[in-house]
């Protein structure tokens, strides 16, 4: 295990667990679903997790970090247009550090891949680089050192990154830089704001008014609240979104439509328990404290955590964990351009495991998922095996 943070963040501590299948060494699962069958990208036999999703020509990218190795590393696998692998793994890294949280998009016929490396005194590298679809490294470079947990984010021409990058006061903060596609940095690097040692997710979105960074951090407020920054021709601006309530809210993700529509999730503490909640709005809305003017989307016993959304269209496709049914499974719901839900939620996954992190992509009329499936070896230690999952939601 590495960077276990607190004893309450489930969704963190499991995004660094050896995660497992209800049925492994399999191809497809056939039980998962009431409604759709999963298919096993990873045949990992140890430990698969962390998982990305991205959309290629073909069909679809997965990178997740494997330990089928012995040492954490970063793979890639692609799937045809029904979801099934059409290729092998590929193994994208080989270094003697440890190799987490890969964050994975297509630009022109390659993959930008952001990770950060780990070493053994616990120094931590956030690192860049891009492959072609056969798993040859096009180029490759470290961000900063003493920086990790970067995300990146293209727009068909140049890779966008965020990272956390520490100081030499101590102090950690976000930061945004520019490469185009052969690797060279085309912008100043722009400090965004303050994080914190409990900042584990940044979500990045561009589009044409600039580029849109959304973390949680303890930054003079009782607990985790939500910060956007935002970079555009008049320059870097940055604000709380959340109110300082004394109540965690966490693992935001931010996207934006076609349109200029704004959808952003996360999970909060407010109400006594982990809870997913929903905005969506025009980009002038998102400005301010949004707690009144987001919609509570789960009311379960359970904890509601690790929420992701992808517009489609005017759709919004949300995903997430609840841990009602006993262990965590992926649940999905539809919400139009005002927020409004569409149609009635759905489980995805019905598996006796952890199923976590859902990534999510739009595709066709409906949407790609693709998850990390966690067996721990007893209910005391979080131990055990695992595998990567993808699904299509029509």
């Amino acid at each position: 295990m590495h960077n276990a943070k607190g004893k309450r963040h489930t969704l963190h501590a499991m995004r660094h667990l050896h995660l497992a299948f209800c049925i492994l060494n399999f191809a497809v699962l056939t039980a998962c679903s009431p409604t759709s069958t999963a298919t096993q990208v990873s045949q990992s036999g140890v430990g698969a997790y962390e998982t990305a999703l991205a959309i290629d020509k073909a069909g679809f990218a997965v990178a997740w970090y494997d330990t089928r190795d012995g040492n954490p590393e970063i793979y890639m696998r692609l799937l045809d247009e029904s979801g099934k692998p059409s290729g092998p793994e590929r193994r994208l890294t080989d270094t003697p550090d440890m190799s987490y949280e890969a964050s994975l998009e297509r630009i022109g016929d390659d993959f930008a891949i952001g990770w950060y490396e780990q070493a053994s005194d616990g120094k931590q590298t956030a690192m860049l680089g891009a492959w072609d679809r056969d798993g040859e490294r096009k180029w490759l470079q470290a961000i900063a050192p003493g920086s990790r947990n970067p995300v990146v984010a293209t727009d068909g021409h140049a890779i966008f990154a965020a990272w956390i990058q520490a100081e030499l006061d101590a102090t950690e903060w976000v930061w945004v830089g520019t490469w185009d596609r052969d690797g060279h940095e085309s912008r100043t690097r722009v400090r965004v704001g303050l994080a914190s040692k409990t900042t584990w997710n940044l979500n990045l979105a561009v589009d044409r008014s600039g580029v849109w960074v959304v973390f949680d951090a303890v930054a003079s407020t009782r607990a985790s609240e939500l910060f956007l920054g935002r970079l555009d021709a008049e320059g870097s601006h940055f604000e709380r979104l959340t109110r300082d309530d004394g109540a965690e809210s966490k693992y935001p993700d931010l996207k934006i439509s076609d349109g200029g529509r704004v959808a952003l999730t996360w999970y909060d503490m407010r109400d006594g328990n982990d809870e997913v909640y929903l905005f969506v709005g025009g980009q002038s809305d998102v400005h301010g404290e949004i707690d009144d003017r987001s919609r509570r989307i789960t009311t379960t016993d359970g904890e509601s955590i690790g929420a992701y959304l992808s517009w489609n269209g005017g759709e919004v496709g949300l995903a997430w964990s609840d841990k009602t049914p006993g262990v965590h499974e992926i649940f999905f719901r539809r919400f139009d351009s005002a927020g409004m839900p569409v149609g009635s939620e759905e489980q995805i996954t019905q598996t006796g495991a952890w199923s976590l992190v859902p990534a999510i992509r739009p595709w066709r009329k409906g949407f790609a998922l693709a998850w990390t499936e966690y067996q721990p070896t007893s209910s005391q230690i979080h131990e055990g095996t695992g595998e990567v999952a993808f699904t299509l939601v029509d």
